[in-house]
C-alpha cells in the first residue's frame, strides 16, 4: 500500500498541485519576512484578487523565488554522485575544483536584511562563486539574501547580492563564520571581482590549488545575427538554454561570453547552471543546460536591448 501522502498527491490535479506550491511558497516568504508563524489562511488571503496588502507584489515575487530556490536544490541533490560513485569522486578531487578558493584576510562590509547601515566583517576566503566570512554575529537565517561590500582595486567598492548557505561558531570570543553564494551583481562589478581574484591568486598559490583550479569556468556561446537577437530576448528575461558537448555542474556559477560568429557583438555575463539533461544523438551524448543570469533584471533588459539595436544598426 502506498503512503497516504503519495496517494493524496497522486489524486490531485495539476492545477491543484500548482496552487499548493504557490501557497506553500508564499507562506514561507511571509514567515521569513515577519520572523514568526503565519497561518495558511492568512497566506491564502494574499492570493485573493483585490487583496489590499501593500506588500502583495513583493511577497508574490518572493514566493516565485522560493519555488525556484527549492527546484534548484532538488535538481542539485539529484545530480550529486550516487553512494557507489562517492569513492571515485573522492579519489579525483581536482576534478571537483570548479573555482579556486583564495584564502585572504581582508576587511569588508555586510548589509544585513532589513538594516540600513553596513556592518564590519572580514573575508576568510573568496572565489568566483562565493565567500566565507568572519563576523561578530550572523544576523540572518537560511536562504536570506544580504549585500557583501568589497573594496575594489582602485578604491571604489563593489556590492554583491549573496545568499546565506550556512553559518558556524568560531573559537570562544572569535565570533561566527558565514558561507555565502554570490547571486547577483552589476556587470561592471563582475569585471572588478575578476580583477580582484586574479590579483589575489597571483599573490600566492592558494594552498597549492592553482595547478588544478581556475578563477571561473568560461562558456563561449556564438550565434548568427538573427539567432543572437532571438536569444537576447530570453537573456533579458533572465535565462537561456544551451547545448554543450561536456556536462556542466548544476549550481555552479560561470562566465558566459555570448557573441556573433564574427565577434562584432558580444556580451559577457555571469550565469548559474540551474538544470541539465542528457541528449543522445546516435553514439554521441550532448547536454542541454539551463542558465540563470546573475545580474539585476533591469540591467539585463538594458544590455540586451542596446545590443539588439547595435546589431540592427550595422546592417
Amino acid at each position: 500500500m502506498k503512503p497516504r501522502q503519495d496517494s493524496l498527491l497522486g489524486q490531485a490535479s495539476q492545477d491543484e498541485l500548482t496552487a499548493c506550491i504557490r501557497l506553500l511558497a508564499l507562506n514561507v516568504v511571509q514567515q521569513r519576512s515577519k520572523g514568526e508563524f503565519t497561518s495558511f489562511r492568512d497566506s491564502a488571503e494574499m492570493l485573493r484578487p483585490g487583496s489590499a496588502d501593500p506588500n502583495k507584489l513583493e511577497l508574490i515575487v518572493g514566493s516565485r523565488n522560493v519555488v525556484e530556490e527549492a527546484l534548484e536544490l532538488v535538481r542539485t541533490l539529484a545530480a550529486e554522485p550516487k553512494p557507489e560513485q562517492a569513492d571515485e569522486v573522492a579519489a579525483k578531487p581536482e576534478e571537483r575544483r570548479r573555482h579556486m578558493r583564495i584564502a585572504v584576510a581582508a576587511p569588508i562590509k555586510l548589509l544585513w536584511p532589513g538594516d540600513e547601515t553596513p556592518t564590519a566583517a572580514r573575508l576568510q576566503d573568496i572565489s568566483w562563486g562565493g565567500a566565507a566570512i568572519k563576523v561578530d554575529k550572523v544576523k540572518m537565517v537560511s536562504s536570506d539574501t544580504l549585500k557583501v561590500i568589497i573594496p575594489g582595486i582602485q578604491g571604489t567598492p563593489i556590492t554583491i547580492d549573496a545568499k546565506y548557505l550556512r553559518s558556524w561558531k568560531l573559537d570562544e570570543g572569535a565570533g561566527e563564520g558565514l558561507a555565502v553564494r554570490f547571486t547577483s551583481m552589476a556587470t561592471r562589478d563582475q569585471d572588478e571581482l575578476e580583477a580582484i581574484l586574479l590579483r589575489l591568486a597571483q599573490s600566492g598559490d592558494s594552498d597549492g590549488q592553482r595547478e588544478h583550479a581556475r578563477l571561473h569556468q568560461r562558456l563561449d556561446l556564438q550565434f548568427e545575427g538573427d539567432e543572437l537577437k532571438a536569444s537576447l530576448e530570453d537573456i533579458s528575461a533572465g535565462g537561456l538554454g544551451v547545448t554543450v558537448p561536456e556536462p556542466l555542474e548544476i549550481g555552479q556559477s560561470l562566465q558566459a561570453v555570448i557573441s556573433t560568429f564574427d565577434d562584432k557583438h558580444s556580451l559577457k555575463l555571469r550565469a548559474r547552471v540551474v538544470r541539465q539533461e542528457t541528449i543522445s544523438m546516435g553514439k554521441t551524448e550532448l547536454y542541454h543546460a539551463g542558465l540563470k543570469f546573475e545580474h539585476p533584471a533591469e540591467e539585463l533588459a538594458e544590455l540586451t536591448s542596446a545590443l539588439i539595436s547595435q546589431i540592427g544598426g550595422n546592417r
